[in-house]
């Protein structure tokens, strides 16, 4: 297994995983009305969606280009290339419109609200809040490198696991632990309500360079 591939979907995963909303969401979703079987539905969905979105994306492109080959690795090197210079953008678009902004004191309303949500609404929120930028490089990077299926289905599994990280272990944390781990979650639910826009910057920023390199690098 290529190491350049290893530590791209690591790198990747980890992105996915620290995405602030998704852990802000899991973490109110412990106080729904309907129980610990709402998070659960989230984090099911959130795990879901990057998996079929990944494997079906592996096969797509698979259908296309052979594993490993020269064209493969030019269509992805463009495809990281355009994701990041759009995340530069748009993390470059943030840091502007921050300017003089003041960090929200509180969860917004919509947020707040969730504690009445539904399981099918939980489930569609799980789909809807996923990293999908991220879900596509990381296609990307295992169909640039030349494994074989055994390798690559342990690629998307690192993934998956690594992206579903934090929304399963802010569920497990509330469901198995919920005294112990109430003033803890609690005082996460707060910072990521006060820093999430800078967090989300720097994230977006940070990986938006990453792959705009990973993409030129490819292609010079």
């Amino acid at each position: 297994m290529s190491s350049s591939a290893l530590a791209s979907v690591v790198v990747l995963g980890v992105g996915c995983a620290a995405n602030p909303w998704g852990i802000m969401i899991a973490i109110l979703l412990l106080d729904a009305r309907r129980g610990h079987g709402i998070v659960w539905t989230y984090v099911l969905a959130w795990t879901g969606a990057i998996s079929v979105v990944l494997v079906a994306l592996l096969a797509g492109f698979g259908a296309v280009f052979e594993s490993g080959s020269d064209s493969a690795n030019t269509a992805v090197c463009w495809v990281e290339l355009a994701l990041g210079v759009v995340l530069i953008g748009f993390g470059v678009r943030r840091l502007l419109g921050s300017r003089g902004e003041e960090a929200p004191a509180e969860t917004p309303h919509w947020l707040r609200a969730i504690e009445n949500i539904s399981y099918p609404a939980a489930f569609l929120l799980g789909i809807y809040s996923a990293t999908y930028p991220l879900v596509i490089a990381a296609a990307g990077e295992i169909l640039r490198a030349d494994t074989s299926s055994a390798e690559t289905t342990a690629l998307v599994v690192l993934f998956v696991v690594l992206g579903s990280s934090t929304v399963a272990g802010v569920a497990a944390l509330g469901t198995f632990a919920p005294s112990r781990s109430a003033a803890f979650l609690e005082r996460m639910r707060a910072w990521v309500t006060a820093h999430n826009r800078a967090v989300i910057t720097t994230i977006v920023l940070v990986l938006g360079g990453y792959l705009a390199a990973r993409g030129l690098e490819g292609l010079l």
